[in-house]
C-alpha cells in the first residue's frame, strides 16, 4: 500500500488508543505504531483523529485500539503483532469502509 492510499484510508480512523510501559520490551510494536500514526500526513488528512497515549508503569500487556467512523473497534494485544501487521488490518477495515461509502454514493471527504 502506498502513502497516498494509506493517507486516504486513515480518514476512516476516528480514534487510536495506545497503552504501553516504555520500559517493557514487549511494547516495541506499540511504540513503533504510535510513532507511525502520529505522522504529519495522517494528522493533515484527518484533523479530527484522536490519538490517546496511555503510558503506564505496570506489567500489563501493551494494547492498541482503533475506532473507525462507523463505530467498528479493532483491538490488538500489541505484543503479538508487528506494527505493520496491525496497520495492515486497519487498512483492510478502512478499505472495506471506503468501498461501502463508494457503493452508497458517499465520500469520507464530505464529512
Amino acid at each position: 500500500i502506498n502513502a497516498t492510499i494509506s493517507t486516504h484510508l486513515f480518514k476512516y480512523v476516528k480514534r487510536v488508543d495506545i497503552r504501553f510501559n516504555p520500559f517493557d520490551d514487549r511494547t516495541r510494536s506499540a511504540r513503533e505504531l504510535m510513532r507511525q500514526v502520529q505522522a504529519e500526513r495522517f494528522i493533515k488528512a484527518n484533523p479530527k483523529l484522536k490519538i490517546n497515549k496511555n503510558v503506564v508503569g505496570t506489567i500489563d500487556t501493551p494494547s492498541v485500539e482503533f475506532e473507525f467512523v462507523d463505530g467498528t473497534v479493532k483491538t490488538f494485544d500489541s505484543k503479538e503483532f508487528l506494527a505493520k501487521e496491525m496497520l495492515s488490518e486497519v487498512y483492510t477495515t478502512a478499505d472495506n469502509l471506503d468501498i461501502e461509502y463508494e457503493l452508497a454514493g458517499k465520500s469520507i471527504d464530505d464529512k
